[in-house]
């Protein structure tokens, strides 16, 4: 049995629409692909920009070690991470992986601080609390952790952002690349997210 053929530039003129196997177009754009725009339209569309991460900025800190002993909060030394916003819409994801200790000072057996994610106008944008129950003026074991925010600074300057660190009670100590610590690692990362 033979199949029959049809010359389809000469049997059919316009388009065929979608209810019968085509796509209702005559034309596309370039570089763009199909996608149901209705439930029985088809049309040439961009890949959407919204989450596509822009840019990354990276630091990590290049000194020995940074120690503070007072309850107020203090910069962790050598450790800056900054990026600028292309749009004031985007949002920035901004990481930062510490490791450290806190430890007794003088008659201190309860030692305990805090580990603050900052940006340049000093918000704290997420924050850890750290407690160990030691000896008189010993070490503690070493505590580390990932602070992470997710937000929108609804601008294109500048944005810088860096640890703090505050001890209410004995001494906290956020390790360095350099120095007795050099296999410890301190670093921020920055991500600009399109809107």
């Amino acid at each position: 049995m033979a199949f029959a053929t049809i010359d389809v530039t000469k049997g059919i003129t316009g388009t065929i629409p979608v209810a019968n196997g085509g796509t209702g177009l005559a034309s596309g754009t370039s570089g763009q692909f199909l996608k149901f725009t209705g439930s029985t339209t088809v049309a040439s569309s961009a890949l959407g920009a919204t989450g596509k991460v822009l840019q990354i900025s990276y630091a990590y800190k290049t000194d020995a070690s940074s120690v503070s002993t007072s309850s107020s909060v203090a910069d962790v030394s050598a450790l800056t991470c900054s990026i600028t916003p292309s749009s004031a819409s985007n949002y920035v994801y901004v990481s930062a992986t510490f490791e450290g200790q806190n430890y007794g000072n003088g008659s201190s057996l309860t030692p305990h601080g805090q580990v603050q994610l900052l940006n340049n106008s000093d918000t704290v944008l997420a924050k850890r609390q750290y407690y160990k129950s030691i000896s008189n003026n010993q070490h503690s074991s070493d505590f580390g952790g990932v602070l992470e925010a997710y937000y929108n600074p609804n601008t294109t300057s500048q944005i810088s952002f860096n640890l703090g660190i505050l001890a209410s009670d004995g001494r906290m100590l956020i390790y360095g690349s350099n120095g007795s610590y050099a296999d410890k690692a301190t670093s921020i990362t920055a991500m600009e997210i399109s809107a």
